[in-house]
């Protein structure tokens, strides 16, 4: 299925539920300021929600505000609590290690719980047009991987998960500044995804113990 937000894939599963949002500052405080803020919007919906970050400041900033945040890292947490859904929107790509993060929030899952993973897709169309381009793939400097919905597949197996569902979210247009060479492309890209979703910005998963 397709999406052109994050938040309309995200909030049927959070409705009414006890949330762990995990990376929940999105990089920065200013982040957290923004109406598309993901741990405001899950807040809104969701009956409860705890957030995690690793970034300290951001989250006394949080705490102080008001919010329900822990700072601690995804890799290692240890919350003795479970939850109805774990929300891990854009971190997986910045883990060093995502087996332990795989370990870690199957952990804190209530039974039949379900852990939402969105990822940048590897292969959105526009990412083979930057290749072709330029020669390389524009990242963030601080990714580690991709995710391939067989890859995710893999290793939630390995840890006891496996996929319920994947989506796709056309959401290009923020990442990528509709100029007048790239216009475009970025129309090629919405037509394609319309016509096949797979191709989309980002990838969704709803995992569940097996």
């Amino acid at each position: 299925m397709r999406y052109r937000r994050k938040k309309d894939w995200i909030i049927p599963y959070v409705k009414g539920k006890k949330v762990l949002d995990l990376g929940c500052v999105q990089h920065s405080i200013d982040e957290t300021k923004k109406a598309e803020w993901l741990h405001g919007i899950i807040r809104k919906h969701a009956a409860s929600v705890i957030g995690v970050d690793y970034l300290a400041s951001e989250v006394v900033s949080l705490k102080e505000q008001g919010y329900d945040v822990i700072c601690a890292n995804v890799e290692t947490m240890e919350l003795r609590d479970k939850f109805e859904a774990i929300v891990a929107g854009d971190i997986i790509e910045h883990l060093a290690n995502c087996g332990k993060f795989m370990e870690r929030a199957k952990d804190h899952l209530a039974p039949g719980g379900l852990l939402l993973i969105t990822t940048p897709n590897p292969m959105n169309i526009l990412r083979l047009v930057q290749l072709i381009a330029k020669g390389r793939i524009v990242e963030n400097a601080e990714h580690t991987c991709w995710f391939t919905s067989h890859g995710m597949s893999e290793l939630a197996r390995r840890y006891g998960l496996k996929i319920a569902d994947t989506a796709y979210v056309d959401d290009s247009h923020l990442y990528y500044k509709p100029t007048f060479l790239f216009a475009p492309f970025l129309l090629l890209n919405y037509i394609l995804c319309l016509i096949r979703p797979q191709v989309s910005e980002t990838i969704c998963f709803v995992l569940r113990g097996e």
